[in-house]
């Protein structure tokens, strides 16, 4: 979208709106008097901003006309019904005028040349000091812009047509008439001399029909704004046009094509950037900068203006382009470079076996892992009682920090309790915080610890399955203290089995792990809480528990039916019972009358493992005109698990022949 820098208010007084400000409203012609109201204009307090492309300010060629205008409730599709003949009495328009038909001239944002436009909204009133922005057709909601638009390339202001007027306001009020016969269903009165000459211009371009909607010029800078520490390298920022190199411009910061911000990658101010190009902001000094981007965009006719909402208006009149013209696009971004803060590490190393601890090293990472701080905090083994502390200075400002202990000292006798790991602090734009951490230590308990081992099977091949092992291993520090094999019979019915190991060194961590699961060639399982780890305690026993869920594995059945013989194609439905073990397997294979000759193939799956099918023609198509030999119409199979059975059966389809006396 066509971009400017946002501007200090416009401040139009009720007086001066009235005085210099003319109404563009379009407006009905009451039935009784015949006369066109201009009523005075209100006050309009206006203001250029970010999205105003170009103000209106003044107008073009064009005078007023009458006529009629279709009644909202009124079906008439313009884009087809030819331009009608109306009287006072025509059923579905009322009488309207309108103050000015014709061109309406806007200002662009940057104040250089003129944009000449044309109204697609004949029911909204606008004002001349009321601000645009240029937009799509989606966003419009105006019918037949195709037709407008072929329309516009081919009249004026874009070329001399209609030749036969010599007048410019008049070639400008017939175009305008025209346009808003397509988009508001208005019709000049019959008595008008410009009447054929719009009814000629109306049918032409329907007879043509519409084109497709032209592509707003567009230039971004994404995204719109960063934050980043001063002295640092802020970006990128992406520079995205529909149109020519962009003009880029930094106010505050000098611009880079890499983060690292060499002399060689510097970006001078007014420099040509294709599509595409990434650029890094770099403070000269200030606390904020600035990223302007700008290019020359070519604004084909049927381009749409829509009203940029910053006035005292509710809405204002749709706007469309009238003659092709070049205007100024801009984007612009912006950077804050923030001062750095610190963080300060407390760790407090307390309890009754402080001193004999192993090593400390507490890890600080940042921004949910996009900054790690180094070094690492680290405290020697077997320091003693009281409190420790590191600084990290330069913290990006706003920074979330999370101070965790990667190793927190605990040894073979010594075990510890971790207050304020992992909580995370907000470093401020040029203050100070503090993080704070207890490890209170003590020694191990002389009771030695337990793990329980449960062992759940369910699912409904449950007691089918084959044999099952669980291996269990524990160690402390490397040192392996347990190393043994749960063993589950094969055929074990549905149930929990509990397995108890007893006098583990407290601290150690223990592995549970299925290694053999039951899954035979008939029998499939899902086994949850596999591979877990577990550390046990002095206080109570440690719980690790295995579920196996066991199914039975299926297999497929396909079923294929030939039909041949001279009256193949002439014989009625045909219909296969398919009737496995389980209740639930039964299948109907319907083939329908008339089928053509050839072969029918029909698959069944998900039928459990060994299950035997019967399949039964029970209905082989025979008809009066046709007979029909059935060969394999009643067959057995076994489905294997994981597997396919086939059942073959072709019918042999004659005519009956007629017996004489």
């Amino acid at each position: 979208m066509l971009r400017k820098l946002a501007r200090p208010w416009i401040v139009v007084t009720a007086a001066a709106v009235v005085a210099a400000v003319t109404l563009l409203a379009l407006l009905p012609l009451p039935a009784a008097s015949g006369r066109i109201i201009v009523p005075s204009p209100p006050a309009v307090h206006t203001r250029e901003a970010s999205n105003t492309d170009l103000t209106l300010t003044s107008l073009g060629p064009g005078h007023a006309l009458d006529g009629f205008i279709t009644n909202p409730d009124f079906a008439f599709d313009t884009a087809t019904e030819p331009y009608p003949t109306l009287t006072s009495s025509s059923v579905g328009f009322s009488p309207f005028s309108v103050q000015h038909a014709g061109i309406i001239v806007g200002t662009p944002a940057d104040g250089i040349g003129r944009v000449e436009l044309y109204c697609i909204d004949i029911r909204t009133a606008t004002f001349l000091g009321v601000g645009y922005h240029l937009d799509t057709w989606a966003d419009a909601h105006v019918p037949n812009l195709g037709l407008v638009t072929r329309l516009l390339s081919e009249y004026y202001p874009e070329t001399n047509e209609p030749s036969s007027l010599t007048n410019l306001d008049d070639k400008a009020a017939a175009v305008q008439a025209a346009i808003w016969y397509f988009t508001d269903g208005f019709v000049l009165s019959p008595g008008n001399s410009l009447f054929p000459v719009v009814k000629a211009i109306v049918t032409r371009i329907q007879e043509e029909g519409p084109v497709a909607a032209p592509e707003p010029p567009s230039i971004s800078i994404s995204p719109g704004h960063l934050d980043g520490s001063a002295g640092s390298v802020i970006g990128p920022y992406t520079v995205t046009s529909s149109l020519a190199d962009a003009t880029v411009t930094a106010t505050g910061a000098q611009m880079y094509s890499s983060a690292a911000a060499d002399p060689a990658d510097l970006i001078p101010n007014g420099s040509l950037v294709p599509d595409g190009t990434q650029i890094w902001l770099k403070s000269t000094g200030p606390a904020n900068a600035v990223l302007e981007a700008h290019a020359l965009a070519t604004i084909p006719t049927g381009n749409v203006f829509l009203y940029d909402g910053n006035s005292s208006l509710g809405e204002a009149q749709k706007m469309i382009i009238a003659h092709t013209d070049t205007l100024e696009a801009s984007a612009y971004a912006t950077a804050e470079f923030r001062a750095t803060g610190s963080l300060t590490v407390d760790k407090t190393i307390t309890g009754p076996a402080a001193g004999e601890q192993g090593r400390v090293v507490i890890q600080t990472v940042c921004d949910g892992g996009k900054l790690t701080l180094t070094p690492d905090f680290v405290i020697d083994a077997h320091a003693a009682e009281g409190t420790y502390s590191h600084t990290y200075t330069d913290v990006p400002a706003d920074s979330v920090c999370s101070v965790t202990a990667i190793e927190d000292g605990h040894t073979s006798t010594v075990i510890v309790t971790v207050v304020g790991d992992g909580d995370e602090v907000h470093v401020p734009s040029g203050g100070h915080v503090t993080a704070h951490l207890t490890d209170t230590y003590e020694h191990v308990p002389d009771v030695p610890g337990e793990l329980l081992v449960s062992k759940t099977i369910s699912g409904p091949a449950a007691g089918q399955q084959g044999a099952v092992t669980i291996a269990v291993t524990c160690a402390l520090d490397g040192t392996q203290n347990l190393s043994e094999q749960i063993h589950i019979p094969a055929g074990t019915p549905a149930g929990t089995t509990e397995h108890a190991f007893t006098h583990i060194p407290v601290g150690s961590v223990c592995t549970v792990l299925e290694i053999h699961n039951g899954q035979t060639d008939t029998v499939t399982a899902t086994v949850i809480g596999n591979d877990q780890q577990v550390t046990v305690s002095g206080t109570e026993a440690v719980a690790a528990g295995i579920v196996d869920i066991y199914d039975f594995a299926s297999g497929v059945l396909t079923v294929t039916k030939t039909i041949h013989g001279r009256a193949a194609g002439e014989q009625g439905q045909i219909q296969i019972l398919v009737e496995c073990a389980e209740p639930d397997d039964i299948f109907a294979f319907v083939i329908p009358a008339g089928t053509k000759a050839g072969s029918i193939k029909r698959s069944f799956d998900g039928i459990p493992a060994g299950s035997r099918c019967m399949i039964t023609e029970v209905a082989n198509g025979s008809t009066s005109a046709v007979s029909v030999v059935v060969h394999g119409g009643r067959q057995q199979v076994t489905v294997p698990a994981n597997g396919s059975a086939e059942v073959r059966l072709s019918d042999h389809v004659s005519p009956v022949v007629p017996v004489t006396g």
